[in-house]
Order: structure tokens, then sequence, then C-alpha cells
């Protein structure tokens, strides 16, 4: 019989509407789950080699028509997609389309009712699809596709209704073709097939070239183009992609299928080879290698610090190994040999010694003790989480601290420079912050002796504008007179880590 009900712009909204939220909820939940598993990952390996990575959403139109009983006429369709990476090959495209498929039945002889007719589909889906990126298993060293070959199947529901009209006598004008049997409704499942290829011109837009065939359920199986002749009708569309990486300001990468899957590890691997290769040469034989040591030519037997500089225990300008007198009282002259020039006892007490240290070193403002080397740490990418590596040279600064109870030292963070400035100062901010924390929570150190300064990308060590492990740092220096901690800088938070003695995530 023929469908009494006439076409209502609202069934296609209501059906449009259900597919979105049921793919949405299916794409959120795919997100979530795809964060839980790179907690674990930090947590037990140490690296996250999955970036977080964008959503992307498309707009796409073009050609839809039905392959047949009937000869196609020139029609159209359009929609909107959301697409989400599972993995570097496969994701999930929840994809919605509206589209017109006309057709001509003089060529082929189709009749209803004995006449000629022309057709109008009406088509309205709503598909989950799985994509299967082809090409994304390249193990070479491009760290960014250019161009993506795809294959994808899907299912979901599918409005549709066919109106019929005569060429003839104008006996008949159909809303709806008639379906002998049962009365039809106009919902009906669909599934569909195709491929593609896209093309990247950004990190944020990329556009493609698709054509996928589509097949309805049921009794409208082959009613598509308004005549039921022996085979089921397919629906052809082919169409042209605008996609759009949505990658929140950048704090994301590109979706997994545009990236090298080994791109984390040859950029791991490009650190290792930028570094200098490690020199235990000893010039001058004073046991601080070269690399380290700022006075390359100290004398034979002379005693050195940690800089490898000769010392002169009593500041008095003549260096230990010449110093007949190297106690000497402080603020005093001397002669040549180091030795005071002004009337005293011919012996320094140990409460001299003693005296001289707490002046020289007591409220860590003097020159030497402000130059004092004191090692630094370092962390991975995106990160604040301190490594377990780093745990000895957190140790060294905190006994430096407890064996100098008077002095304060600045705890300053700084980052590489893969993000922008603003999230690159609250994660260096986050990096300082867990190494306060280490110190306080760990070794008892006084939150009051550690004073947080942060520098962003500023001061790289190494100079480059990408991931540098070098870069990626917190260093420690004995504080001067009148240095506060800075305030937190603006901004959401970034990297990953926990503070407040925690376990800490990323090792």
């Amino acid at each position: 019989m023929i469908n009494p009900h006439k076409f209502d712009p609202m069934t296609i909204k209501s059906l449009l509407a259900f597919a979105l939220v049921l793919g949405l909820s299916t794409l959120t939940a795919v997100e979530l789950q795809a964060q839980d598993d790179a907690g674990d990952v930090s947590a037990s390996a140490g690296i996250q080699a999955t970036p977080k990575h964008g959503l992307e959403v498309g707009l796409h139109g073009g050609h839809f028509f039905s392959s047949g009983d009937v000869q196609w006429n020139p029609s159209w369709a359009a929609g909107i997609h959301f697409r989400k990476a599972l993995d570097y090959v496969f994701s999930l495209r929840l994809d919605m389309m509206y589209g017109q498929a006309k057709g001509d039945s003089e060529s082929s002889g189709n009749r209803i009712m004995g006449e000629l007719y022309t057709h109008n589909t009406t088509y309205a889906s709503g598909t989950l699809q799985g994509v299967m990126t082809l090409n994304n298993l390249r193990w070479n060293g491009d760290s960014r596709r250019k161009m993506n070959l795809l294959a994808f199947v899907g299912a979901g529901t599918v409005y549709t209704k066919t109106a019929v009209k005569s060429k003839e006598a104008g006996s008949y004008d159909l809303d709806d073709v008639i379906i002998p049997g049962r009365k039809t409704g106009n919902v009906v499942p669909v599934i569909e097939a195709g491929a593609g290829l896209s093309f990247r011109l950004g990190e944020g837009f990329n556009i493609g070239l698709e054509h996928k065939v589509s097949t309805v359920f049921g009794k409208r199986t082959d009613y598509l183009d308004g005549t039921d002749f022996r085979w089921r009708d397919i629906m052809n569309y082919t169409s042209v992609r605008l996609n759009f990486n949505l990658r929140g300001g950048g704090k994301k990468a590109e979706p997994l299928y545009w990236i090298n899957p080994m791109d984390v590890v040859l950029s791991n691997i490009s650190e290792l080879k930028a570094r200098p290769v490690f020199d235990m040469t000893d010039t001058d034989g004073d046991g601080v290698i070269d690399m380290l040591d700022q006075e390359k030519d100290s004398p034979a037997g002379a005693s050195v610090d940690t800089r490898g500089m000769t010392l002169d225990s009593d500041t008095d300008g003549v260096p230990d190994y010449m110093d007949q007198e190297p106690f000497s009282p402080p603020n005093l002259s001397v002669d040549g040999n180091g030795v005071a020039q002004t009337k005293g006892p011919n012996y320094v007490t140990k409460e001299d010694v003693q005296d001289m240290i707490n002046n020289a070193f007591g409220d860590g403002s003097s020159h030497s003790m402000a130059d004092w080397f004191l090692p630094m740490v370092h962390f991975n990418i995106d990160s604040y989480a301190i490594r377990y590596s780093d745990y000895g040279n957190l140790a060294n600064i905190a006994q430096v601290m407890k064996s100098n109870p008077n002095i304060k030292v600045v705890v300053q963070g700084f980052t590489d420079k893969t993000a922008s400035e603003n999230y690159n100062e609250v994660l260096s901010y986050n990096r300082a912050q867990a190494a306060i924390d280490h110190l306080v929570n760990t070794h008892g150190i006084s939150r009051s002796r550690l004073i947080l300064h942060y520098g962003g990308e500023e001061r790289n060590l190494v100079p480059t504008n990408g991931s540098s492990f070098m870069n990626r740092r917190v260093e420690f220096q004995v504080a001067k007179a009148g240095e506060v901690d800075m305030a937190r800088p603006q901004g959401a938070d970034a990297g990953t880590g926990n503070f407040n003695g925690n376990k800490d995530a990323g090792y």
C-alpha cells in the first residue's frame, strides 16, 4: 500500500540526533580508556611512548546515486563526521549524511502502473565505521605522513523514502513507493564499505577523497530506485572531505594515523646521538675530568674543589699548595707566602678554623658558596615526575643542606621548546615544585629553606627548538640574600606527575 505519511523533516533530525549522541558516547568511552591505558604505561614503563592525540572533525559533500534497475541522474549528498584513533592503524568514525538520489526509467524501460517514471530518493543515515589506515606501518624516518590510504566498513540506521512520478500521462505522483505486503517503515538498517585517501596540508588540516557503497535491509532493499527488479539497489557516494584536527591548542598531537609509530623512539635516538661523547680525560691529574674542570692546568699535587679550581682555604689570595699558613686569620694582610703580617698567635685553634668556616659560608651569601656546583635533575617528555635515576643527585643536595644548615637553595625548573610558552612556564613550575616536594618529604629539608623559581623554555643548555632531554631539567643554586619564591604562572595545569609525597607517575 502507499505510505500515507508525508515527509516530516523532524524525523531526520531525531534520527541524526540519536546517532550523534550514540557515536559521541562511544568515542568518549574510547578516549577515556586510551587515557587509562596511557597512565598504566607511564606508571610501569617510565615513558609515554604514545602521545595524547586529538579528535578529527570533518565536513563532506559530493555525488550520490543509486546503482540498480534505473538510470541515475546527477544528485548530491553532504554530511559531517567525527573520528578518533584507537592506535596508529585503527580508528572509529561516526559518520552522518543527508542526500537526494534521482533517476529516470526511460532508458531501462522499467514501469510503475504501466508507465515510465522518475524517482527522488531521500536518504539520511547515521553509521559507526571502523577505519583502517593502510600505510602507517612503514618504519622509516618520516615523523609525519604526507598521505593516508584508508579502507572502512560500517553499520547503522537510515531514514529513506522514494518518491515516484509518472513521465507519461501523469496519472500518479506518489510520496513514497508502493511496497507489496505488510506496511514497511522508513527507518531501516544499513551496512556500508569504502576506501579513500587524504593529503596532509598542516598539523590541523587535511583534505580527502573517498567512495563508499551502502545497502539497506528489509523490504526496501530493491525499492530505492522505485521498482523491484531482481537485485538489491546499491547506494554510491563519492565525496570530498575537509578534515580538521582538534588538538587542544597544541597540547595534543595529531591523530595517530598521521604519526610514525616510531616517532618517540627515533626522537630519543636523535637526542642520544646529539649528546657530547663522554671523555674521561684529566689533563692535570687533579681528579676532575676536563669536561667539568674549570682550571685544566692545576699544578701537580695541588688540592682542588669539585670544579677543579685550586683551593685557597683562607681566601688570602695565596693557593693552599703555596701557602705557608693556609689558615691565616681573616682580614689580615699576608706576604707572598701567605703568612699574616699582623702580630698574633703563631697557631690556629680549632675554634679559629670553625669561625673562619662560619664567616665564609654561614649565611649562604659569599661568592664562593654561591658558585658551588650542585647537580641537576632531568625529566621525561611532558612530565614533572622525579625519575629513580635522579634520587642520588637529590640525596647529595639534601646532604649538603644538612651539613650547612644556614644556607637556602634556589630550585629552578626549565623545559625544552616542544609546546607553547605559557604551557612550558607552568610545566617548569611543576618540575621545580616536584623537586622541592621530594627534598621535603623524603629527606626532611625545611620548605622555608627552598626557594621556587621557574624559567620555562629560557636558558637552553642545548641550542635546539625541538625535544631535548638536557633542556628538561631543574637546577639548584645557593640562594642570595633577598631571593623569594616566584608566584605560579597563569594557565591550566601542564605535564604528568603527582605532588605532596604521593607515588610519582611516569617512572
